[in-house]
Parts: structure tokens; C-alpha cells; sequence
């Protein structure tokens, strides 16, 4: 006839030389209920659930899960109205998530909310800002496209200066124009001003300007086509490489 369920644990325990004391502070279960346990005295627990936690946490303490009595006991499933007792002092798996279940559900709850709302305004405050960033970039444009203009109609005077070439021009600053072959995270600073963060879609073409040197932060280096002053650089780097280049009038540093 196979041993009972509180036999086998004594047994165990015996073998391993553990008195109940050393168990009892290792586990947090009392000394007087791993007593009721080794003599088979579960009922006076006063709930199965707990009975049951305790038996596991005293077996996984003595390494007894897979034996067969063990097994059989923690196999059968606690009734609804079964009844739970709170006892001081014991520690049983689950029990704080009981005590405080309908408290952690709201915190998910509140926790969720408050993520959702975070992101939406990052998300709003990202978007303003790529948008003021290149309205920017086009008044600037737009600006120097009215200052070339204007300076065109001005009369020549009787000793005229020397042209000067369009690539003279180009010289004395840098424009650089980006081609986005693939969609494209970047970041322009202008002589030490961010003018530009954000995605440059797939097919887009921006003209950047700077009078000494443009810094450019790529997640995609391999993804857009350079072209300084009118002359192509191809592309900065391979595709999903991340990089950081600067470009002056004379090339890319």
C-alpha cells in the first residue's frame, strides 16, 4: 500500500537530515502547519487552496514534485466555494494576487491610458515640429531665391566686375540636395542650427544650404543619393547603416 501524502514528505525530509524549523524558515509555512501536513492533518488548514499551496511550496523546497503521491494530490483542482483563510505570517503562491487583483486590473488600466496618451502627444509634437522645420527651410529658400532675383536687375556699372560663374558661386557656400531612394530617417544641422529631424519618404528631393558646413545623422545611409554644389556624391554609405557624416564645399569629412 503506498504511502500518504504527509509520510512521503516526512520521509523525504528525514533523508535529507532537515528539521521542520530549518524548512519553516526557508519556506515562510509555519512549523504547526508543515506539522499537519507530515501527519495528514489537511483538513484542519481550513482551505484546500491554501492546503494545497503549501503542500507545493513545501514539496518544490524538498525537490519531491515528481513523485507520484505529490502529483496525485496538487493534480486535483480546488472547488468555487471553497473557502480561502487569511492567515498571518504564511506565504502562499498567489495569495497577494488575490488580496489585490481588482486593485492591479485598475492600475493596468490607468498605466495603459496614461502610455496611450504619452505616445499620441509625442507623436502631435514630433509632427509640428518636422512640419515648422521645413517651413522653414522653404521661406529661407524662398528668401535667397527673391535676394538672386532682385540682385539681377541691377544695373551694371560703367566698369563692370569680372562674372562670376555659377560654380564660383556654389563655391563660396554649400548646397547640398538629397534624393531619398528609400524612406529614410535623417537629421540636418546648418552651421550649428538644426533645421531638419524626421523621415524624408521614398522619391523626395530637399536642397539644403549652409555657408561653412552641413551635419547630416542618416538611419539609412545607403537609402538617399548626395549631390554637392551640383556634383553627385552618390550615396553616403550602405543601406540600413546608421551614420553621421559632415559636408563642406569641398566634400563630405
Amino acid at each position: 500500500m503506498p504511502e500518504s501524502l504527509g509520510k512521503t514528505l516526512k520521509k523525504i525530509r528525514e533523508s535529507k537530515a532537515l528539521s521542520l524549523e530549518e524548512i519553516s524558515e526557508k519556506t515562510h509555512i509555519s512549523k504547526k502547519n508543515l506539522s499537519i501536513i507530515e501527519e495528514d492533518r489537511l483538513s484542519e488548514i481550513g482551505s484546500l487552496f491554501y492546503a494545497r499551496g503549501f503542500v507545493k511550496s513545501y514539496a518544490q523546497f524538498l525537490g519531491a514534485m515528481e513523485d507520484k503521491v505529490v502529483k496525485k494530490y496538487l493534480s486535483g483542482a480546488p472547488k468555487k466555494d471553497d473557502p480561502i483563510l487569511v492567515l498571518d505570517g504564511e506565504r502562499v503562491p498567489g495569495d497577494w494576487f488575490l488580496r489585490y487583483k481588482k486593485y492591479i486590473g485598475y492600475g493596468l488600466i490607468v498605466v495603459i491610458s496614461m502610455s496611450l496618451l504619452l505616445f499620441g502627444f509625442i507623436q502631435v509634437k514630433k509632427f509640428v515640429g518636422n512640419l515648422s522645420s521645413k517651413y522653414r527651410s522653404y521661406a529661407k529658400a524662398k528668401k535667397e531665391e527673391k535676394v538672386v532675383r532682385r540682385s539681377s536687375r541691377v544695373k551694371e556699372s560703367k566698369k563692370p566686375k569680372p562674372a562670376v560663374s555659377k560654380e564660383s558661386k556654389k563655391k563660396e557656400g554649400v548646397e547640398l540636395e538629397i534624393t531619398a531612394r528609400s524612406t529614410t530617417w535623417i537629421q540636418v544641422v546648418s552651421d550649428g542650427k538644426l533645421f531638419f529631424r524626421g523621415v524624408l519618404k521614398k522619391g523626395t528631393q530637399d536642397i539644403w544650404h549652409a555657408k561653412n558646413n552641413l551635419e547630416l545623422e542618416l538611419g539609412n545611409a545607403g537609402g538617399v543619393r548626395l549631390s554637392l554644389n551640383g556634383k553627385s556624391l552618390g550615396s553616403p554609405g550602405k543601406r540600413g547603416e546608421k551614420k553621421t557624416i559632415v559636408v563642406t564645399k569641398d566634400g563630405i569629412k
